[in-house]
């Protein structure tokens, strides 16, 4: 009887003790660990990939909306800079924001050249910000003697920036340039703005002025009260045309024939050579003409 008993302790001592059965414990207990690892592991990726989705979609509503909000027009609505374009923005993502990089510059004739440049942090969740804006439209402003007026320049690339002339508003003294201009190097390309006697339909505008080197054109979105009491004050008379609004457009699409044809036009930006302005000189709409740009031709 008791070697049966020894005998079955020593059976149950050599099963739990059999190298067999410990390597398929042992085997058992790696595939659930690596059944736990590959589950945690594919957790983690979907919801990386889930994030990142999410991010991306709140960032480029950001984007979509800031765009949306610089435009801020629509269809035959003006927009604010004076000949000024902008070559596109360059995204760059990461997993929490996106920062956009944006060129601004003017043409002339078949030159352009920078004209400022913007930088924009889009976080998905926060505000937009500027992290970093050129000097271009920070202005030195220099009272010259000889134009008898304050000159503005841009800081970036040293260029004149032009001017607008209210009409219907008394100044001191209306430069006119376009004659200066028209006696420049015959090399040269010039930007020259046009500020109106009166506004001007685009249709009657286009019998006077024509097509040919306009590049844009001014509307004056001051309305009757604002306009009277900026004659209390010298300081608001004169319009920097970065803070202007108006048309973009080209001899290739008249002006009078597209969805602006009921504004109101005040002013105007032309350009090209001394002998491509020289028509423009005997035009009796003009009020004042200021230089803007030049670039060699070549």
């Amino acid at each position: 009887m008791k070697d049966k008993k020894n005998s079955k302790q020593n059976s149950e001592i050599d099963f739990l003790s059999d190298s067999l059965f410990r390597r398929s414990i042992k085997k058992a207990r790696w595939k659930q660990f690596g059944l736990y690892t590959l589950i945690s592991i594919v957790t983690v990726i979907l919801c990386i990939v889930i994030m990142h989705l999410g991010t991306q979609y709140l960032i480029n509503k950001k984007i979509q909306a800031d765009n949306l909000q610089q435009t801020n027009f629509g269809i035959g609505e003006p927009i604010k800079g004076a000949g000024i374009s902008n070559s596109g923005t360059r995204y760059q993502y990461n997993i929490f924001s996106a920062v956009g990089e944006t060129v601004y510059y003017k043409r002339i004739g078949n030159r352009q050249f920078v004209w400022d440049t913007e930088t924009k942090k889009y976080p998905a969740i926060g505000k937009v910000q500027i992290i970093d804006r050129g000097s271009g439209l920070t202005e030195i402003n220099h009272m010259d003697e000889e134009a008898k007026r304050t000159i503005r320049y841009n800081q970036l690339n040293n260029e004149r920036i032009i001017d607008f002339y209210y009409p219907n508003i008394n100044y001191s003294f209306l430069p006119q340039e376009l004659e200066i201009a028209t006696g420049l190097d015959e090399n040269t390309l010039i930007e020259v703005a046009l500020s109106f006697k009166e506004p001007m339909t685009t249709s009657d505008l286009g019998e006077v002025l024509g097509y040919k080197n306009v590049d844009w054109l001014w509307v004056n979105k001051k309305k009757k009260q604002q306009m009277e009491a900026m004659q209390e004050s010298d300081s608001v008379k004169v319009l920097n045309g970065d803070n202007a609004y108006g048309f973009g457009v080209s001899e290739e699409f008249p002006y009078s024939d597209s969805e602006i044809k009921n504004t109101l036009i005040s002013g105007a930006i032309i350009s090209g050579t001394p002998k491509e302005l020289n028509r423009f000189l005997d035009l009796n709409i003009i009020r004042t003409s200021v230089i803007g740009a030049t670039i060699d031709k070549y």
